[in-house]
Parts: structure tokens; sequence; C-alpha cells
């Protein structure tokens, strides 16, 4: 290979052609003095294609090929894309083909994602091929593609011609209907079998590609099979700027006369300190003088800039410490300073200080030439903070979220790609960020469910941060006001490689907000369906009577969480999941909240033909409707996957209640952590029963952590706080604890829950997922899985060192068409519980491809 410079391209604009003579598909057989043989993982999923395969290194791409290169291969007939996982020297004892070319100018990846992503699919038991794709720019992959067209005598031919080959005859006419409708020569096979399918339900892509063959071999039509572009790629602008250094008042002298639009261009781009874009000039102009040799023309990238978080306001210049984050942040420097991995958990109350630590310690980390990686839960759900990273770095700083468009995100990746950025910010996938160096790693409210994927691959950012961690020796900070009892355990005990710091007070010794519980028991509650205390209601109006901001908290969105017939107790449910239909009074519609299915709201029962219909339960939107109809001065603001589906709604609602637009905020948990705004001295927890009855175990967790991260937005600035929780359960450790701020408390009586019925941190897990469209057949899938696991040394019965729990009907037995039914893994050996798990799906044949599974599971639905 060679050092030679290239221009940082991802993709080329055009896909390599596919050859159309069928005898052009069969490349050469590799020479016998071929010297290097690669590995190349094909991006295709199939049968038989979850192993690498081997190929020669033509001489012509012997320099350009390296780990990580994306190139094009044969398979049969077919070309298709794939990476290169490696090489040898040795010839295989095989016929071994070569690789047909290359389709990316630079490798996607470096032997630290390839090393990634193999732990990745060993650890997750997933797809390599799933796992490489993380390591790609966002909306990069290309995917095969098939094309039809209709030969010359194709074109001619009379479909009835054919004789008894019907669909063949169908197919043909419809090709020659495409052709006469003025398409072009080729046409995508999706386009073909939809443009069937809509007349025949019975054309499916697999029967036209039947078809299809046949009229190839009548020489009728012709297939070429190539890669799509990718979704999304680098836009370019032409930019001109005067040419070398000469008398530009000559210059000007002696074009004006002549030419005075080319004058106006040259002073133009005098004025300009960098270059004009050709767009904004005369381009006629533009091209003489470019002729003339007086200016030069350059195609240079557009960057996609994302959408501002606000950052007026904002503080830029570095905090003093307090004395605890100066202890903290020693720890680090010290680690940077000795290019030493070291993991950190940093618990720290809610106001005590984190961000700033993380400011600091990614400002040691640069000040080395080194880069840092910050995770968010969910980027737009905390523009303040992006705002304080933006405010500190400025162009240092790249975006990557899922609310950013595709075009913004991609140039995002390749700013850090070209290492024009070194700060990433962003959410769960920002941890694969191509940073060449990392210094810190830093996960913000490490507790959080949103860092575990919930689709192949299932993984956790936070197990992928510590490998990363590894590899560049970086330090790897996470931090919460409630920690994992995971991540706590092990940095509390020194069962692992983390180790504990705290933050016990906040800023300037200010108070925890005063909590108060509200034993819902026995109380009439105030307002339509039931929603305040008579306490809540008495503080929310002294809150608003004094032009204070109240936060009002309730985990669960839409207008009522189910319609019910009074006459008959009829309530509808979603047709393709076990759930009722939740209403949303603004679209007057009954929607799932899992598979988005929708139905207008009836105006009589479904069942009884009754008109006496009664919304039950408590929704974001009934709780906004009831406060602007309970209280005069009450200026609401709803902030749930509703109000914030459109592009830069979160920042915008965040921002029109700091700036005091209004002076309550209804939401779900997206309220809960990140914010900070001072004049909020209220806090209400409408229910803090939801979560409490999951049939998960880790329900407890969750609702001691909403309500001490809900609790903190109150009392964050000078006027003190006050939290309200109503509850029906005003005993429960979880919420006892959390009125008390009490981590350690709260931490001691689970732990001991998690010892006794042995959960993590006490064990591992895998949780298997059968899905059926029938729910007998998934049944009897589960329960081969389980006759499988138990011929390998797993047992169904309590304390033994490598158990299984079921199989069972998932909580949510029905989902988006498909019965669900679990079975899950436990074991103090992740290892030997994978190893057995592998040997009984292997054993399963193609009945495996209904189990999925999640490796250290969060989400038990």
């Amino acid at each position: 290979m060679t050092d030679r410079p290239r221009q940082p391209r991802l993709f080329d604009d055009e896909p390599a052609p596919e050859p159309e003579a069928p005898e052009a598909r069969e490349p050469q057989e590799a020479p016998d003095d071929a010297g290097r043989y690669a590995e190349v993982l094909i991006d295709q999923a199939g049968r038989g294609l979850e192993r690498e395969l081997t190929y020669a290194v033509p001489a012509h791409l012997e320099d350009d090929l390296q780990v990580g290169s994306y190139v094009l291969v044969p398979l049969g007939p077919r070309r298709l894309p794939g990476w290169i996982t490696g090489f040898t020297t040795q010839r295989p004892s095989f016929r071994v083909r070569p690789i047909a070319d290359t389709l990316v100018d630079e490798p996607v990846f470096d032997e630290h994602g390839l090393a990634l992503a193999r732990w990745m699919a060993g650890h997750y038991l997933a797809s390599l091929r799933d796992c490489l794709r993380c390591l790609l720019p966002p909306g990069a992959a290309r995917e095969p593609e098939t094309l039809v067209a209709l030969t010359d005598a194709g074109r001619e031919a009379a479909p009835e011609a054919i004789s008894r080959a019907p669909r063949q005859q169908q197919v043909l006419a419809a090709l020659q209907g495409l052709h006469a409708m003025g398409e072009s020569a080729e046409a995508p096979l999706d386009d073909l079998v939809a443009a069937l399918g809509a007349a025949d339900a019975t054309a499916t892509q697999a029967v036209v590609t039947g078809a299809l063959r046949s009229l190839e071999e009548r020489g009728l039509a012709r297939v070429r099979r190539m890669l799509g572009r990718p979704r999304v790629r680098e836009r370019h602008q032409q930019v001109a700027r005067p040419a070398g250094e000469r008398d530009w008042e000559a210059v000007l002298a002696q074009v004006a006369t002549r030419a005075p639009r080319q004058a106006e261009a040259i002073e133009a781009l005098l004025e300009a300190e960098d270059g004009v874009l050709v767009a904004e000039l005369n381009r006629g102009a533009v091209s003489a003088l470019q002729e003339k040799g007086l200016v030069s023309v350059s195609d240079e990238p557009i960057r996609r800039r994302p959408s501002g978080t606000g950052t007026e306001g904002e503080e830029t210049r570095f905090l003093s410490l307090t004395g605890d984050q100066q202890c903290v942040f020693d720890r680090v420097d010290g680690a940077l300073e000795a290019r030493a991995y070291t993991g950190l958990v940093l618990h720290g109350v809610t106001g005590s200080g984190k961000t700033e630590v993380y400011l600091h310690a990614i400002d040691s980390a640069l000040k080395r030439g080194r880069g840092a990686i910050v995770l968010v839960p969910e980027i737009s759900l905390t523009p303040q903070m992006v705002g304080r990273f933006e405010a500190r770095f400025g162009d240092r700083l790249a975006l990557l979220h899922s609310q950013m468009g595709g075009g913004e995100r991609y140039d995002e990746w390749m700013r850090v790609q070209r290492g024009e950025a070194d700060v990433v910010v962003g959410a769960r996938s920002a941890i694969f960020a191509p940073l060449a160096d990392i210094g810190v790693i830093v996960i913000d409210e490490e507790h959080e469910g949103a860092y575990k994927q919930d689709s192949p691959p299932r993984y956790h950012a936070i197990g992928v941060a510590r490998i990363r961690a590894r590899q560049h020796e970086a330090v790897l900070v996470l931090g919460s006001a409630t920690p994992s009892l995971e991540s706590y355990h092990e940095a509390r005990e020194g069962t692992g490689e983390l180790a504990l710091c705290e933050l016990p007070l906040r800023i300037d010794s200010r108070p925890l907000p005063e909590v108060e519980i509200v034993d819902l028991r026995g109380e009439t509650l105030m307002g339509a369906g039931g929603t305040f205390s008579q306490r809540l209601l008495d503080a929310l109006e002294e809150c608003l009577g004094r032009g204070e901001q109240a936060m009002l908290f309730l985990n669960r969105r839409g207008f009522s969480t189910f319609v019910m017939c009074r006459e008959c107790g009829f309530t509808l449910a979603c047709r393709h999941c076990s759930v009722s239909l939740i209403y949303h009074h603004g679209s007057r519609e009954m929607r799932c909240h899992h598979c988005d299915y929708r139905l207008p709201m009836p105006e009589i029962c479904p069942s009884c033909e009754s008109e006496d219909i009664g919304y039950k339960g408590l929704g974001t939107e009934r709780v906004a409707d009831q406060v602007t109809r309970e209280f005069d001065g009450a200026k609401v603001l709803r902030m749930d996957r509703d109000t914030t589906s459109r592009k830069g709604a979160h920042a915008d609602i965040l921002r029109r209640f700091g700036r005091g637009e209004a002076n309550v905020l209804i939401g779900t948990q997206m309220i809960a952590k990140g914010h900070d705004f001072p004049n909020v001295t209220l806090v209400g927890v409408l229910n803090a029963d939801t979560g409490l009855n999951r049939p998960d175990f880790r329900a407890s967790e969750g609702t001691f952590a909403l309500l001490t991260q809900v609790a903190g937005r109150a009392g964050r600035a000078d006027k003190p706080g006050r939290v309200l929780v109503q509850t029906y359960n005003p005993d429960h450790p979880a919420i006892v604890s959390a009125s008390k701020h009490d981590y350690e408390a709260f931490y001691g009586h689970e732990l001991e829950k998690r010892r006794e019925n042995m959960y993590p941190p006490f064990t591992r897990l895998v949780n298997l997922t059968i899905s059926h469209e029938d729910a007998a057949g998934a049944l009897k899938i589960a329960e081969r899985v389980a006759s499988e696991l138990r011929r390998r040394g797993l047992r169904d019965e309590p304390r033994a060192p490598l158990q299984f729990v079921g199989p069972a009907a998932a909580p949510l037995a029905r989902l988006r068409g498909q019965f669900r039914f679990h079975l899950l893994l436990k074991g103090e050996s992740i290892e030997r519980l994978r190893e057995a798990l592998l040997d009984a799906l292997a054993a399963l044949g193609d009945e495996a491809a209904a189990v999925s599974v999640d490796v250290d599971p969060l989400d038990m639905m």
C-alpha cells in the first residue's frame, strides 16, 4: 500500500455498472501467482453469507485495498458489496475469484473498528454485518438494486405469443406498459412488482423474478443488478477566488472598459475574505475570467449545519470548580496524563455541577491533542446542556442525533472523520463516531434505558464505550444522580474496573427541594377524571400567583388511556397489539402507541351501539386541557411525543418556557432531566405509580430514578423548590427514598431483593423473545427452545447456576401482529449462557429465525 494522499470522499456518484452480457458476469479465476487474498464479508443478508469469503486481490487494486475497504465482489451471477476484514498470502485450496472493484476511496473502518464490531457480534450474539454497519456514516449504506429492461425483441413481442406461460405474459405486458408510459429504459424490480401486485396479490417478488429469468432466456428482457445510491451523500458547491498575486487595480482598469461584468466579479472576489459562491456571481463572467487565469474555481463540500440549540446567554468561560468537583477532575486529568484507561462512576445529586466537570475534562483532553465523545439519552431533550458545549467549544463540536436531518448527520460525521471536529455530542449511536484519538468518553444519565438498542444489533452504549475507551487508553465517565444498580455496585464494591466519585452537594450548597408525598387513598381528586389533590391545586395556585413557574409530570401521553362503553363495558383495542387504543383529542383519533394503528373516535359503541361512551384514564393532553380551564392565568405548554414530532420542536418548547412565555410545562419523562429553569419552584408528579406495576424487576429502580430526576427540576436557583408527589403507594421504598433524596437507602433495599431473586448485579441475563403470527406456533417454538436448553445443562428451577424461566406469554403478548413468548436465561457466567444458547439455536434450524436474542436486557416487555 502507498501513502499517497486521497480526497476524503465516501462514495462514488455512480455505482459500478454490471456487464450486460451473461458471459461477462463470470470473472476469471485468479492467476496462480496472485500475491494476496482478502477476506470479505458480504454486505447483504442471506443463507451462507454470515461468514467471510475469500477473494484474490488483483494487481491493479493492490495499493488501494486495506482492512475496512468497501469493495464489489462476484458471487454467483451477481456482484455484491462487502467489507474487507483481513488479508492472507496463503492460497486457498478451492477456486478463488478476484475482487471486481472498489466502491469507496477510503476504508470505512479501521482495525479498531473491526475489533469493536467483532466484540459486539460475539457479546450480543449479533450479525457481524449489522455491527459493522454501525460504523458507517448515517445514511451511507448502499443496498443492492435490480433493474429490468426490455430488449429490442421484447419491445416488439406480443405477450400472447408466449404459449402456456401466463405469468411470463403478465410480466412482459407490464414491462411494455411501463415503457409505453414513457418510463426510463430500465425499471427497478420493486416498481414492477408493485405494478403487478396492485392487480394480482399473488405477484410476489419471487414469482416475478422467476418469470423474468425465463424472459431473459427467451431474449425478451434484460436484468441488471447493481448497487443503489446511498440515501445521503456529500453536497458540493463551486467557490471562486482571485488567482495569484497581481496588480489588481491595473487588471480592473483593463477589464472594466470592455467587460464590466467581469470587473464586478473581480471586485466582489477582492472584497470577500475567502471566496464567493459562483452561484452568487455572473457565471459567464466567472468562466471568462477562469479562462484568462484570473480566477480559480474549486468544488467544495457544503456543510448542512444542525439547527441551533440556542446558545444565547450560555457561559463561554470555564467556571471555577468546587472542592468536590476538583477532586473528580483531578482523577480524570491524572488518567489523561498517564494515558491509562480509567472508568469512573460519577454519582452527583441533581444540580451538583456534573456538566462543568465534563467540560473541564474535555478541555483537558483537547489540550493534549485528543478528542471526546459525550452521550446523552436523547439529545433533543437537553438543548441547554448542548448549548453549553457549543458555547465552550464552537466549531470543534459535532452533533449527532436522530432529530437532525440525514444530510446534517452525514456532514457532521464526515467533519469528525476529516478531523475538523474533535468533540462529539450525541445520542446512543454517537459512540461510533470516527474520532482518531479519544481521550474522554462521558455518558450522562448513565442509568437511562435509551442507551440500549432495541433492534439488531441490541448493543448497550456503555458496553461499547468500555471497549472504545480501552482501545484508546481513554477515561470513561458514567455520570448520574441515580446510577444504575449494576454500575454503582461495581464501583462501590470494586468488583470490576469502575471506581466511584461523589458530588454530594448542590452548587453553592443550595438545598435540595422539599418533597411532599400526597397519599391519594381516600382523597377526593379534583378535575375531570380525577387529576389534582387539593394540596396540589393550592400549591399550583400559589406558585402562579407569585409569578413563578411550575412543571407537571405524567408519564403517559394522550387525552384518555382508554375509551369504554358504559353500557356493555366494550373497550377499543388495537387489532395488531394486545393493548387498548388511546384517545387523542386534538386529532379525534384512537391510536396505538406501539404500531401506530389508528381509528376515528366512534360516535357509538361498536359492540352494542350505545351512545354512552366514557373517557377513562389520564394523559398529558387531558391534563393540559384541565389546567387551562382551572386557572385563568395559566399559560400552558405541553411536551410529549405528540407535540415534539416536528424538527426542532423540543428546543422551541423549552426556549419558550425559559423565556417565560408560559408558566406551566406539562410533560412526560421528556421534562424530567437535563433542564435548568431558575423560575421553576413547583414540580407536581400527578401519578407516581404508573411505572411501579410494570412486570419488570427494574420497575422500582425506574420509578426511583424518574422521581428523583423530576424532583431535581425545582429550586435550582435562589428560590426554594417544592415537589408534590401524588401516589396510592405512599409507603413504597422507591417513593419514600426518592422523597428523601436518599439513594443509599434505596440502593440497600433494592440490592437485597436482587440478591434474593438472582437478578443483576448478581447474575447475567439473556432474554429470548419468540414471535410468530400464530400463538400456537410461537409456543411450539418456545417449548422446543426450552427443550434444547435443558439438553445443554440449563435448568428451569430456582438457584441453579445456569437456569431459565419460561416459556411464558410476554407481558405484551401480541405486537404488530405477532404473538410473543419469553424465555429468560440466568447465570453468573455470560460466556456459558451464550455458548449453550448458540448450540440450542443451531439445533433449531430454520425455526431459529423466530427467536430474537437480547443479552443484558433492559426492556422485559
